[in-house]
């Protein structure tokens, strides 16, 4: 999600899109939460006693997402951390209720859903096992996922955070980032694990910014981050942006005259290694990536007999299908949108093919950036798109068909 830095939502909630649902979203409510100069101390683990101490409850490791786990849950520290819990319904209309105890049973943190947040629990916490429960609102325990995050004591960031430069840092400091330019990180500075642009615009634009690495398919290769903020007063987050499946972080969004820093990172403090940084307000740049491998035997004839857009058109898709194709009469910013009737977590993919026949990925999405809401299943795309003919692939994260859904394309609203 773009409402926050990769806090303890932040960066879990980004994870989300490459391994699961992202479900519904709620308000935090912290019962009982202890001091992080009053940690409590759960019953340390002997080698005598199982993984849970004597809890019938599943093991779990930490900084995850799971999906559907059981009611009942124990985790270990080996040292003393702040650790974050969040649970999440997988229904829209499900709530959950979420309590963090001590192997003992001394209750740490409750925290029950609210309407548009999900409840978390954040504690410094000793070295020991300590044991997560989520039930349900009113009886019964609804379908959910557990995510987690954990971090140095008294930080108020994960550890892979740092704090945001001034803006005089910002206009001193770090490379310009120019509208049609690009600033690279050489491999030797990209050893780092933090690296910054800055962006002056005279004037408001519709920009798109992003990293680019040599490779970023390559499974050795660093899942890198980026985050664009603006100076008003002090650094106000506007967008970040993950890693897609192959594809580097970018992101289109409306700017206001002023200055930006561009933050790259690379998940869990990583190195980054060499890629660049690139702004584009003119329309000029258009990255051809590697299409899910789900779409990587595609042709051009997939469009016969499917249905066919145009800007400003709109249609329900009735059962099953996975491709919509769209016809862009001139290069325009178009928004693509895709919203379910059931209850699926819908991927958007939009599909172009080289003089070759080759097909490349020129948009990806299963989110809405401009909504703060975690039950985000509908996602959206807001860009410039050339003159062409183009696919629209639908899909969804568990089976990878979609079914039964409404699909937009219309010329933006400025």
């Amino acid at each position: 999600m773009d409402n926050a830095r990769r806090g303890p939502q932040g960066w879990v909630w980004i994870a989300a899109a490459a391994a699961a649902l992202i479900v519904l979203g709620i308000v935090v409510v912290l019962v009982s939460q202890p001091p992080a100069d009053d940690a409590p101390a759960a019953t340390s683990p002997s080698p005598e006693s199982d993984a849970c101490g004597g809890v019938d409850a599943q093991y779990i490791d930490l900084d995850l997402q799971i999906v559907q786990p059981e009611s009942l849950m124990c985790f270990v520290l080996d040292e003393r951390l702040q650790v974050t819990v969040g649970a999440a319904a997988l229904e829209p209309d499900d709530a959950v209720v979420l309590t963090v105890r001590t192997v003992d049973g001394e209750t740490l943190g409750t925290a029950a859903s609210e309407p548009e947040w999900d409840p978390e629990v954040a504690v410094t916490l000793e070295p020991g096992i300590y044991v997560v429960e989520v039930t349900g609102q009113g009886g019964g325990t609804p379908p959910f996922l557990v995510y987690s995050a954990t971090f140095a004591p008294g930080e108020d960031q994960p550890a892979d955070s740092v704090d945001v430069p001034s803006e005089q840092r910002c206009l001193e400091d770090f490379p310009a980032l120019a509208a049609g330019g690009r600033v690279a990180v050489n491999e030797a500075a990209g050893e780092g694990t933090a690296h910054y642009a800055c962006i002056s615009l005279d004037e408001a634009a519709f920009a798109k910014v992003g990293l680019v690495s040599p490779d970023p398919s390559d499974g050795d290769a660093a899942d890198l981050q980026m985050a664009l903020y603006r100076y008003d007063g002090g650094p106000v987050l506007v967008r970040s942006a993950d890693d897609a499946i192959g594809y580097d972080p970018e992101l289109s969004v409306d700017l206001e005259a002023g200055t930006y820093l561009v933050e790259a990172t690379a998940w869990f403090d990583s190195p980054t290694g060499p890629f660049q940084f690139y702004l584009d307000i003119d329309g000029e740049l258009f990255r051809h990536g590697e299409v899910t491998s789900l779409h990587a035997d595609l042709t051009e004839d997939v469009c016969t007999g499917a249905p066919m857009l145009a800007p400003g058109d709109a249609v329900t898709v009735e059962g099953e299908r996975t491709y919509v194709c769209a016809t862009v009469p001139a290069q325009q910013r178009l928004v693509i949108e895709a919203a379910t009737l059931g209850e699926q977590d819908l991927v958007l993919e939009v599909i172009g093919f080289e003089d070759s026949g080759t097909p490349f990925r020129l948009a990806w999405a299963d989110e809405d950036p401009t909504t703060d809401v975690l039950a985000d299943f509908d996602p959206r795309i807001d860009q410039v798109v050339p003159e062409g003919a183009w696919v629209i692939a639908v899909t969804t994260y568990f089976t990878g068909v979609a079914a039964d859904y409404d699909i937009r394309l219309a010329p933006a609203e400025r």
